[in-house]
């Protein structure tokens, strides 16, 4: 836990900092997470047990940027997609919004990447609209999340 709490320091100064020599000294020791594979499972773990929105959005941005410029294997995009759905679903009410924009991002970027690869990336939207059917106390929060998942969602397929 020492070393989560270490790189949830580290975030807050990439984020934060006024002083560019501390940010980038913090961007060059994070930027393992976004370009090294074996490093996808560690954001998973940031993800679950970070209590910063700093840390939690260098998992979602590293994660985005592996999926964007990477080749990954198909089970683990739709690990990968699989896991953000159940995560969106169980912590998004307690999620900052530009943290839960970034997820929302990642989500939709393994979507369309996946549209033509497999028909699972394609149950998304169904799976968006189960989303908004609950009916939960946090209806309203789900409600703007799965909205601005398909918002997004179409915007990404519009915008090549």
């Amino acid at each position: 836990m020492e070393g989560l709490r270490q790189l949830e320091a580290l975030c807050e100064r990439l984020y934060n900092s006024q002083d560019s020599v501390e940010r980038a000294h913090a961007e060059n020791t994070l930027k393992c997470f976004s370009v090294n594979i074996e490093y996808i499972s560690q954001c998973q773990y940031i993800l679950d047990n970070a209590m910063t929105p700093y840390a939690l959005m260098l998992a979602s941005s590293s994660l985005l940027k592996q999926v964007t410029e990477q080749k990954l294997a198909l089970q683990l995009r739709l690990d990968i997609r699989n896991y953000l759905i159940n995560y969106l679903a169980t912590r998004g009410r307690e999620l900052q919004p530009f943290v839960t924009a970034s997820l929302v991002l990642l989500l939709c970027r393994l979507t369309k990447f996946g549209w033509f690869d497999d028909d699972r990336f394609r149950d998304v939207v169904k799976q968006s609209m189960n989303f908004l059917n609950q009916r939960i106390p946090a209806f309203l929060n789900r409600t703007y999340t799965g909205v601005r998942f398909l918002a997004q969602n179409s915007s990404s397929f519009i915008l090549v």
